[in-house]
């Protein structure tokens, strides 16, 4: 019997003419399923708490950052110092001017979380990665498509700190509207990578070779292209209309989004 790494190693092991991108039988589908999973709502709620890290105007507080993380202020004399960092920006002197040490606070302890959950997740995918590797349950290209959303995953800190960056270099107390979208862009693609992924992993093939099953499956798949399309298109003209704070870019998000519909049912309808 050959060794599951082997097996690995060469490439995907087929199963009645299906590929699959896990080796070692069901029981190594169902954990590498899990993590991929769980990665997947790890990425979610990193959107959400993003979202909300906004919504609380919290992400200008952290005026530097570093790839590998840092220690929050420890001490009183710590902590006025980053306080007094965060008075030279725009956005102190704009919008904050005279704010508390104890609401400064908040709105740090608010980025810093939000920094600190994303290299937590580096952390969580990183860890099972290598495993699944070492143990050969993962093929080469499931490998290869892991370790690019694992590079995107890594550049997603670098992006965000490019979209902090430009709210900190201008007058205007605000992230560049694109540098946001490219930010909540690139989470999406991760999450979608990560979900998609784990679809594949743990159902590699469908559950019944029927032609009810296949009709079936070509109609979900007719609706729900144009459906994902219109949810990305929706998530970025909100990061535009977020960045920009502008009424007009309302009013256009609204009526793209009314158009985007009505393209959707005549697609729909004329199948």
């Amino acid at each position: 019997m050959r060794n599951s790494s082997t097996v690995a190693s060469v490439g995907l092991e087929s199963k009645e003419g299906v590929k699959l991108l896990v080796t070692a039988g069901p029981h190594a589908r169902k954990m590498v399923g899990i993590w991929l999973f769980g990665s997947a709502a790890w990425v979610f709620s990193m959107v959400i708490l993003g979202g909300v890290t906004r919504l609380t105007r919290s992400g200008l507080s952290m005026t530097d950052w570093k790839f590998t993380g840092q220690l929050p202020p420890l001490s009183d004399e710590e902590w006025s110092k980053e306080f007094e960092k965060y008075k030279q920006s725009p956005e102190y002197k704009r919008v904050n001017k005279g704010m508390s040490l104890d609401d400064f606070k908040f709105i740090y302890w608010m980025e810093y979380g939000h920094r600190m959950w994303g290299r937590a997740l580096g952390l969580m995918f990183a860890v099972p990665f290598s495993y699944f590797l070492r143990k050969g349950y993962i093929t080469v290209q499931l490998g290869l498509r892991l370790s690019g959303l694992f590079a995107l995953g890594a550049g997603q800190g670098m992006i965000g700190w490019w979209m902090v960056k430009s709210g900190l270099e201008y007058a205007e107390p605000r992230v560049s509207p694109y540098r946001l979208a490219a930010h909540l862009t690139s989470a999406f693609a991760i999450y979608t990578g990560l979900f998609w992924t784990a679809l594949s992993v743990v159902m590699p093939e469908p559950p019944a070779e029927s032609v009810t099953w296949v009709r079936g499956a070509a109609k979900v798949k007719r609706l729900a292209l144009p459906v994902g399309l219109i949810v990305g298109i929706t998530a970025v003209s909100g990061a535009f209309v977020a960045g920009n704070d502008a009424v007009s870019d309302k009013l256009a998000s609204i009526l793209l989004h009314i158009l985007l519909l009505l393209c959707w049912l005549w697609y729909v309808i004329r199948k």
